[in-house]
């Protein structure tokens, strides 16, 4: 790992020199340390971490937060995904993150909405999102009532360090990456979160209020799903945040000892890797794929220790 914590003080001082360069860092996330965590998510034993409690703007990262509390929405009240949803005229107030060029009154499935939102930093389409479970819950204030949800599931796994400020990425919420690391634990969890995010490419399809049909093709902007069995989970930019991405990576289960039994139980093996505050894209990447390299090797030594006595070095998603 000194090859890989050598690479990440360079970027921490480099990343003021980045600033004229590369639009994904700004003097706030250029002035910030770079942060990471990469852990095993089954046992939650922390492998490699930085910075890792220190509240940061999380840029289009909390899109993932939006797609969660529309899923357990849907799950909630059976909500189909071909459900038709009309775009509110508040959705297209960022255009540079309308990715889908969505105009008030046009009509996308909940299906192609929620792809948008994981696979791409769409500001649009997480905000439609939003209103039509938002409205459910308030007429009045939809946005208001869709973001208090999203701070009570934060508060409900564990997230004391995050602050939800609006349904999607291009308004700045606060939170560390540890606070990130289980987001993405609950997010992978959800196999309709895993499958979009894990899908290269998806065709969605708008209408116009006008009647007009145009289909758009979504590119995961995840570009780490070719490496090492990455499955998921989110890759986003942003002026306020940097280049960040959360990713999952699984092998085949293992027999270990049962810390409460002291007898032999089988685990599923996955690491999830946090990284945040990047100067740009490709040193993300070279992170992010350095630490899921040495993480796994790290994760087999512990195996042979198996020791739960620190607490401290653990992230355990509640329950």
């Amino acid at each position: 790992m000194k090859k890989l914590t050598s690479i990440i003080a360079g970027f921490a001082c480099a990343g003021a020199a980045l600033l004229s360069f590369n639009s994904c860092a700004t003097k706030t996330a250029a002035e910030m340390r770079p942060s990471y965590v990469a852990m095993e998510t089954h046992s939650g034993r922390i492998l490699y971490a930085a910075n890792p409690n220190e509240r940061r703007p999380i840029g289009m990262l909390a899109n993932v937060a939006t797609a969660i509390v529309i899923l357990d929405w849907m799950n909630s009240r059976g909500i189909s995904m071909d459900t038709m949803l009309t775009v509110p005229q508040q959705a297209c107030q960022w255009p540079s993150t309308n990715l889908l060029h969505l105009r008030p009154g046009d009509r996308i499935s909940l299906r192609d909405a929620l792809h948008s939102t994981i696979m791409w930093d769409d500001s649009a389409a997480a905000t439609t999102l939003a209103y039509a479970c938002g409205y459910t819950l308030s007429k009045t204030d939809p946005e208001g009532a869709f973001v208090a949800q999203m701070n009570q599931m934060a508060a409900a796994i564990g997230m004391n360090a995050t602050r939800f400020k609006g349904s999607n990425g291009a308004v700045i919420s606060l939170a560390s990456t540890r606070d990130i690391a289980l987001m993405g634990m609950y997010a992978i969890q959800k196999p309709a979160y895993k499958g979009i995010s894990s899908k290269r490419t998806h065709v969605a399809t708008i209408t116009t209020a006008y009647g007009q049909v145009r289909q758009v093709t979504i590119t995961n902007s995840n570009r780490l799903l070719a490496y090492d069995n990455v499955d998921g989970v989110k890759a986003a930019r942003s002026r306020s945040a940097g280049c960040c991405l959360i990713a999952s990576s699984t092998r085949s289960s293992v027999k270990l000892t049962n810390p409460q039994t002291g007898q032999p139980s089988t685990y599923g093996q996955r690491l999830l890797v946090v990284v945040a505050g990047m100067p740009n894209s490709e040193q993300r990447y070279q992170v992010a794929s350095g630490l899921l390299r040495d993480s796994w090797s790290e994760w087999e030594i512990w195996q042979r220790s198996n020791d739960f006595s620190d607490h401290s070095k653990f992230i355990i998603l509640p329950h």
